[in-house]
């Protein structure tokens, strides 16, 4: 994929060790208000592509996301480095091991949730992993679905579909507002009598004129 870039990470050590500060993950609370600075929570995300080019996602088993597809990813820890976590959130929902040396970062997506708080998410490829990719019993997760990301269901989160049209696009920034519960009511009740949402395959969020103004996204190749 053009844009893709292998992963280099230079540690810098003059003094002898430099002591880690291990402490429990923020909440989202603690994150919005750290202070001056702008400190969003942060997940890496990665695109586990078999070689018929389909990605593994995962359909959510409880709400507020239940049925719905997402992105095998994992939130950022405090004394972890992006690429690890986006090969630990692998190990936890897939139960495949993942090297941080075969994994390529993709791209980064600047978003901001439907509360508008300040999000991002930094997306890595891999098409090299051990084990069968499969549900594992400690997750919220009930299958793995392979998708095209060129065409992906209609019933992927916004953040799945804006993450995998990045990546087909070859984009190395995006940006996304995502839709608000309210904005979510407005579109169902604009859905004609007898129309199943999962009719709408070619496009997801971004099928309607009305919907596209809410989810735009502007990106950097």
């Amino acid at each position: 994929m053009e844009g893709c870039s292998t992963i280099t990470r230079i540690h810098v050590n003059q003094g002898g060790p430099v002591p880690t500060a291990h402490r429990p993950c923020p909440t989202d609370l603690e994150i919005e208000h750290a202070g001056p600075g702008y400190r969003p929570l942060t997940k890496a995300a990665l695109l586990t592509l078999r070689p018929d080019g389909r990605v593994a996602l995962v359909r959510r088993s409880r709400r507020p996301d239940r049925g719905q597809l997402a992105l095998v990813s994992g939130r950022l820890g405090p004394a972890e480095w992006l690429d690890e976590a986006a090969c630990r959130g692998a190990a936890q929902m897939l139960g495949i091991t993942v090297g941080v040396q075969d994994i390529e970062l993709s791209g980064l997506l600047h978003y901001r949730s439907a509360r508008g708080a300040g999000r991002l998410c930094a997306v890595f490829t891999t098409q090299s992993w051990s084990g069968e990719p499969q549900i594992t019993a400690r997750r919220d997760d009930r299958e793995v679905v392979w998708a095209d990301p060129g065409g992906p269901p209609a019933d992927c989160r916004p953040l799945t579909h804006a993450v995998l049209n990045q990546y087909v696009a070859g984009t190395l920034y995006s940006t996304l507002a995502m839709p608000t519960a309210d904005d979510t009511a407005a579109t169902a009740t604009t859905t004609p009598a007898g129309t199943h949402p999962q009719d709408r395959r070619t496009a997801g969020p971004f099928t309607s004129d009305e919907t596209r103004v809410r989810t735009e996204i502007r990106g950097t190749t």
